[in-house]
């Protein structure tokens, strides 16, 4: 009888210990040697800004302006805000890519009309403030560590009736950026951020705006390993294909040198199948892998764009694959750049993931992916 309690005890104490070490290893993971988590997000002004062209006349540009400016406010960022910062406490990763991230600004009464002598000032909306009020609150210690700023334009909407039946002209200002989040364990240094050599020009009511786009990259340590993230949102190719190919060879080019792995993330608004030298087949040719391809699991198509304008699609929209992470061992090497299997997943695209009134977090899924990559000489 004495025998038979010992040997329940110590396959009792055998079990403990490897629920216990199990447990054990799922808290350490996230320090694996090595081993680091990312995310890309388009975060969405929450508009389609590109309506402007559907002003036929100057005259149109304020109630076209209006519409866009109402449709923004209508998909609620500091709600979206929400669902995304769920999303970020769900994965915690250690550096974050954000695209869209907007400053939306205002100017009343405007002075557009007259010259614009005064940029617009008051704050509507900043779109990294309230995600980052939304991370804290879930007490999660993120930091901004490089910002790139993009496209700055100020245009004039319509902003009512006057008492003496006169229509009412404000000004609105949207400032685009590309942010790198780092979590606040995670060391970064060597912060460059610039805007592409090539954009699109275009006239709107005889003025002319540059769409700036651009890239933001740090050199980031996690746990002693260092490794170059980058960040970037690349021209639609609808607009202008060569525009966004020349965007992605000026930035493969900055990063060639690099004498750290490259982990680089973006809306790069192309696709696997896009034809060569379009952005993503010429990253894959300049030696980087995608980590969805590396990914572990059931096949999944990975498509994160795009929900519809408005964000309140009942059911997923998303049928395009063009935010992605992708890695480079070294620009000496065609090696596969990480080791053993890779966790890859789309965020923002369940049911589950919808905000209380039944928004999609963004109009693009983010893309989460854990790898471990292999130490130096690589």
């Amino acid at each position: 009888m004495r025998q038979t309690v010992k040997v329940s005890l110590v396959a009792a104490l055998l079990v403990t210990s490897a629920a216990s070490w199990a447990a054990a290893q799922e808290r350490l993971s996230d320090g694996v040697l090595g081993q680091v988590g990312v995310v890309t997000q388009n975060l969405y002004i929450g508009a389609d800004i590109f309506r402007i062209f559907d002003a036929e006349t100057p005259e149109d540009i304020p109630f076209v302006v209006a519409g866009i400016l109402q449709t923004a406010m209508d998909t609620d960022f500091p709600e979206r805000a929400e669902a995304l910062a769920d999303q970020i406490a769900s994965t915690e990763p250690h550096l974050i890519g954000l695209q869209e991230v907007s400053l939306i600004r205002v100017q009343s009464p405007g002075d557009f009309l007259i010259g614009n002598p005064q940029p617009a000032e008051d704050v509507l909306y900043d779109y990294l403030d309230i995600l980052l009020d939304a991370l804290e609150a879930r007490g999660l210690d993120y930091v901004v560590a490089g910002v790139v700023e993009n496209a700055d334009i100020e245009l004039p909407f319509f902003a009512g009736v006057g008492g003496g039946g006169q229509p009412l002209f404000d000004d609105v200002r949207l400032t685009d950026h590309d942010v790198i989040l780092a979590r606040s364990d995670v060391a970064t240094a060597n912060v460059v951020a610039d805007n592409f050599e090539i954009n699109i020009e275009f006239n709107i009511g005889g003025v002319d705006v540059v769409l700036y786009r651009g890239y933001v990259y740090v050199d980031a340590t996690v746990r002693g390993r260092t490794y170059r993230f980058a960040n970037t949102h690349l021209e639609v190719a609808s607009l202008v294909s060569e525009v966004q190919a020349a965007q992605m060879f000026e930035l493969v080019n900055v990063l060639h040198y690099s004498p750290y792995p490259v982990i680089l993330v973006g809306d790069l608004n192309s696709e696997p199948t896009d034809p060569f030298p379009q952005p993503y087949p010429l990253a894959r040719a300049a030696g980087y892998w995608d980590m969805w391809l590396e990914r572990s699991g059931r096949p999944d198509p990975g498509y994160t764009c795009c929900q519809a304008e408005t964000v309140d699609n009942t059911l997923s929209m998303l049928d395009e694959r063009i935010d992605h992470i992708l890695v480079r061992r070294s620009r000496a090497l065609r090696l596969r750049p990480v080791r053993g299997p890779v966790r890859s997943e789309v965020l923002g695209d369940e049911e589950r993931d919808k905000t209380i009134s039944g928004l999609w977090p963004s109009d693009h899924g983010g893309v989460y992916s854990r790898m471990l990559i292999p130490a130096l000489p690589f």
